[in-house]
């Protein structure tokens, strides 16, 4: 009788697990719960799907975008450059119109803002938008504006812009390069000059100067264009070059002092101060007309040059660990804008530049 009864017991629980099965199967079908036990809900399929698409339809970006209001003299660059040539990622540079709303900043270059300021946005800033101020000419030769209160950043030559662009740097030698050769010389003092103003500090001096050393006059005021080409071979070809600025402004510094340097030829400067030259540049690496009573005592002291070719040489001795670049016009003040855009998120307004600037 035993088997029998536990068989009978076996049958039994069997069917009381198949109900309770049944039951928690018709349970679960029809019954909706409210609270979801794990403690996360649960999202259908094509909810994500359309918010994924909602997201991708919104204009959200990751990316600091700044908006190339103007191009500078009208001269264009690659707009994908930041990230191979100074290793920023994050930013991305337009020239799109249409994305302003969108911008986190517009970039203005200010020889290109028309005097009344009827080439300047028309639509209402977004008010995490910030305007950048361009400028590469010195405050003689740039035109004073109604430009107040309408930036929130600056980006120039000087040391106190905000974004701080030099007409070029003196980097370390990091390529193993030889660059203290010197090139062959057949010419010792060399001036290239198209726009001449005979009140100008350099006019008065060349004048002076070439009284008592031989000076090779290249340019328009001397009938003498030359191409890009052949401003690359004569420059190269002098011993001496006249990096005579334009105007005398502190911090202005251009391609005059560093394209002679990167060409191997020594710089004889006329601008700020030799102190000023020497925040940027090594003071062995140039030569400064302030460092000599008249422009005779400067002649004298390059024909002693001339003729001994170790103290020469010495003005070549930096580039022996450093080489001298220009900074790629426009591009390079873009992209450090964008990156500083993006690293800053604070509120900032120039509130007078015309004095910060021409005052």
């Amino acid at each position: 009788m035993e088997p029998q009864n536990s068989s009978r017991c076996r049958q039994n629980f069997l069917i009381a697990v198949a109900l309770i099965t049944c039951f928690l199967a018709i349970f679960y079908i029809y019954y909706e719960p409210t609270v979801n036990w794990l403690n996360c809900p649960s999202v259908p399929i094509q909810d994500i799907s359309r918010n994924i698409t909602e997201l991708a339809s919104s204009g959200e970006d990751p990316d600091t975008i700044l908006l190339i209001w103007i191009w500078p003299f009208g001269f264009k660059f690659d707009l994908e450059s930041c990230g191979s040539l100074y290793g920023m990622h994050g930013c991305r540079l337009t020239d799109d119109r249409s994305q302003f709303h969108r911008a986190h900043g517009v970039l203005f270059h200010h020889k290109d803002i028309h005097w009344d300021l009827s080439n300047m946005p028309k639509l209402p800033r977004p008010p995490h938008q910030k305007w950048v101020w361009m400028n590469m000419e010195s405050p003689t030769n740039s035109a004073n504006s109604n430009v107040k209160d309408l930036f929130n950043l600056t980006t120039t030559y000087r040391q106190d812009s905000d974004i701080m662009v030099p007409y070029g740097r003196i980097l370390e030698n990091t390529g193993g390069e030889k660059h203290n050769e010197i090139p062959q010389k057949n010419k010792l003092v060399c001036w290239i000059v198209s726009n001449w103003n005979s009140a100008h500090k350099r006019s008065e001096y060349y004048s002076e100067l070439q009284k008592h050393i031989r000076i090779e006059a290249y340019g328009n005021h001397f009938g003498k264009y030359i191409s890009n080409q052949e401003y690359l071979d004569v420059v190269s070809s002098c011993k001496f070059f006249l990096s005579f600025e334009n105007s005398i402004h502190k911090d202005y510094i251009t391609e005059k002092l560093f394209n002679p340097l990167s060409l191997g030829t020594v710089p004889v400067v006329i601008g700020p101060s030799r102190k000023n030259y020497e925040e940027f540049v090594p003071g062995s690496a140039f030569i400064h007309v302030d460092d000599f009573n008249s422009p005779e005592k400067l002649a004298e002291h390059l024909k002693v040059l001339d003729k001994n070719e170790d103290l020469y040489r010495q003005y070549f001795s930096w580039r022996e660990h450093f080489v001298a670049r220009r900074a790629p016009f426009g591009l390079e003040h873009a992209c450090l804008a964008c990156d500083h855009i993006r690293r800053n998120k604070n509120y900032r307004v120039v509130k007078d530049l015309n004095s910060w600037f021409w005052g």
